[in-house]
């Protein structure tokens, strides 16, 4: 015989109160998790808002600085890539390796 830790209720009336009960506290622990989706949702939603506004915010700044963000690849162009980008500038060595390791 199993064991409950309350019995089920025997008479009519009592199953009847006992279905009711039982579906009230369906539909409330529905609603309770309506609300709890809905209020998770609107922080989702407001957290959202928040990183994109300060992306744009971002791409604004970089933009008034003068760099290109809208610039396609040249594969998306239609255009053959280079294999590289050569920077000519002019330098002067300060420290050398070999001039550290003798002293």
């Amino acid at each position: 015989m199993p064991y409950y830790i309350s019995p089920p209720p025997q008479g009519p009336l009592t199953r009847i109160v006992a279905a009711i009960v039982a579906v009230f506290a369906l539909v409330g622990a529905f609603m309770i998790g309506i609300a709890a989706f809905l209020v998770i949702g609107g922080i989702a939603l407001v957290a959202g808002l928040a990183i994109w506004l300060r992306v744009a915010w971002i791409r604004r700044q970089l933009r008034k600085r003068g760099v290109d963000l809208g610039v396609k690849s040249d594969s998306e162009m239609g255009r053959k890539r280079e294999s590289g980008h050569v920077i000519d500038a002019e330098y002067t060595v300060v420290n050398d390796r070999e001039q550290q390791k003798d002293k």
